[in-house]
């Protein structure tokens, strides 16, 4: 019997790790479980890293008991090098054990990946991950296991089984502190991106892969029976499709359910979407904005949303009672010299309830970082451990700087040095502040 831990990192980056969970390392520990340790062959564990900085990291990892197999699900490029230092130090404890990986970072950055871990998973890792714990019980393990999403179904899939963490790892009135702080938790109920933004990588695959609607009521039943859930956080990249019946399925679902959620869209959806989204029990709706200038949308591959389009999905939103949530990213290509007093105009004229703001980072992968030159970039730092972070978002001692810079003119013009471009982040994070828009 071999003993199989699913390692999640300690996502430094957030003020408060366990506001979130892990949902991808539950959904393949679970996918695990039901292929090996239900049939009396493996032993599936979780092991919860999150909330650890600096010394107490390593500390608690040789702590951590001898297991045959590691797993790693890498979403973040910023957590690869945590990662990295994790397996190093778990293979000098224990020489024999073997590490696999898999996730958009392993998708994206393969060829690094095979000299860090024993085998790496590139697409999706149902079937995948089965297939290379048969291969370790054949002694046959290959360095490489590849699959098309399309010859993945996430539909049937199992749920995340929430039962490998304790309690307080998988509900807290964080999520809905801004709605009555009522249990919540965090659910997929799709994966994958239709639109080809070109700063994101989150686009895997390249459509959108939906659960079977007895699949969401399983889940959701399940949450509310054991746990006492009543807010569900999506954490889809799009959580209104862009197409009426699975966005009617959904509403359908969550409306029986009797439960409050939020969760991130595009301007696209409806008018009839967004009515439907707030009769179903939608309290917040995120919007990927990015920026308010039109031509660094057009620069970005987001052409497609106009500020006409934004400021009505905005207000049929208000109208509807469903508060928003706009989403900024400063630093991006092609920003005029006044995107500081363009933004703040344009939040005072559309008046969102919440913003986030981000700075930018040409993520590994992504159409930006893979011709840099095309968009005046000169320099990306290949230091992943500085791709994760929100700078200034929750505090001043929140700065690791900018991944990146421009040269000093593009095709667009003059650009922001990276002090520049810290600045506007600060200057715009302390305005926001100021009017209680950050949570």
């Amino acid at each position: 019997m071999f003993r199989i831990g699913v390692v999640v990192p300690s996502w430094h980056y957030w003020e408060n790790p366990f506001k979130l969970q892990p949902l991808w390392e539950l959904y393949y520990a679970t996918v695990l479980e039901k292929e090996f340790s239900e049939k009396g062959h493996h032993q599936v564990e979780l092991i919860d890293l999150r909330g650890l900085r600096g010394e107490t990291l390593p500390e608690r990892v040789r702590e951590i008991p001898g297991h045959d197999v590691f797993m790693y699900w890498i979403m973040k490029s910023g957590d690869s090098v945590e990662i990295k230092g994790i397996v190093d130090l778990l293979r000098r404890q224990f020489p024999s054990s073997l590490h696999v990986a898999g996730g958009t970072h392993v998708d994206m950055c393969t060829e690094e990946c095979i000299k860090i871990f024993d085998a790496v998973v590139v697409g999706p890792g149902e079937h995948s991950l089965t297939q290379l714990i048969r291969d370790i019980e054949a002694g046959d393990l290959k360095m490489i296991y590849r699959q098309k999403y399309t010859e993945a179904s996430f539909s049937h899939t199992p749920y995340p089984r929430r039962e490998f963490l304790p309690e307080s790892s998988i509900v807290n009135d964080l999520l809905f502190a801004q709605y009555g702080g009522v249990r919540g938790t965090s659910v997929h109920f799709s994966r994958g991106c239709a639109y080809k933004c070109g700063f994101c990588v989150y686009n895997v695959p390249g459509f959108f892969q939906v659960r079977n609607p007895e699949m969401m009521k399983a889940e959701i039943t399940y949450l509310k029976d054991t746990y006492g859930v009543r807010g569900i956080n999506f954490r889809d990249e799009v959580i209104i499709l862009p197409n009426e019946r699975l966005s009617t399925t959904l509403f359908n679902v969550l409306g029986e359910s009797d439960v409050i959620w939020r969760g991130q869209t595009t301007t696209m959806a409806t008018d009839q979407q967004l009515i439907r989204a707030g009769e179903s029990g939608c309290q917040e709706l995120a919007i990927g904005v990015e920026t308010v200038d039109d031509q660094v949308m057009k620069i970005i591959n987001k052409g497609w949303q106009t500020q006409t389009q934004i400021r009505h999905c905005i207000e049929q939103c208000q109208r509807i009672g469903i508060r928003i949530k706009m989403c900024l990213i400063f630093g991006l290509p092609g920003e005029p010299p006044d995107i500081v007093e363009k933004t703040m105009r344009f939040i005072e004229e559309t008046k969102p309830d919440y913003v986030g703001l981000s700075g930018f980072c040409p993520v590994p992968g992504s159409p930006i970082f893979n011709n840099p030159g095309q968009y005046g970039i000169r320099y990306i730092d290949q230091d992943w451990s500085r791709h994760a972070h929100l700078l200034y978002r929750f505090g001043d001692q929140e700065e690791v700087g900018l991944p990146f810079e421009y040269e000093p003119e593009n095709r667009w013009g003059k650009t922001f040095s990276r002090e520049q471009i810290q600045r506007n982040i600060q200057e715009m994070q302390q305005w926001l502040n100021e009017r209680a828009m950050v949570y």
